[in-house]
């Protein structure tokens, strides 16, 4: 395993040398390629893969750039949206539901029961 890779492990996940190695032979052997992704997901991985050259696994919410020959090159985390819900109203994409009122009540009906209730007490 090149060394690179398991310092990015260890300073990106804060976990061990034995634990890090561990966590890459499972995203290598495990882990869910680009292929298995659509949407923005997919166009995302595929701008990190290098044409021919490398490939990209995600597991753990981590993205293991993996070489042709089976070994890591890198690792970064997943960004904040990456394989989450999206939510539309038509064919608009909303990027944040809270601000929507009726979405934030559809997905989140406790805590808006919770703040419809604190509003009629007051």
């Amino acid at each position: 395993m090149p060394t690179h890779a398991m310092r990015r492990a260890i300073e990106r996940t804060g976990f061990n040398h034995s634990l890090s190695e561990r966590i890459i032979s499972k995203a290598i052997e495990k882990g869910k390629p680009s292929d298995g992704f659509k949407g923005n997901e997919r166009r995302y991985l595929q701008s990190k893969e290098a044409k021919g050259q490398c490939e990209t696994r995600v597991y753990l919410s981590f993205i293991f750039i993996v070489d042709t020959a089976g070994f890591c090159v890198s690792m970064y985390p997943t960004p904040d949206w990456f394989g989450k819900k999206k939510h539309f109203n038509g064919k608009v994409k909303i990027n944040n539901p809270r601000k929507y009122p009726r979405y934030y009540i559809m997905f989140n009906e406790d805590v808006a029961y919770h703040q419809m209730n604190l509003r009629y007490k007051a």
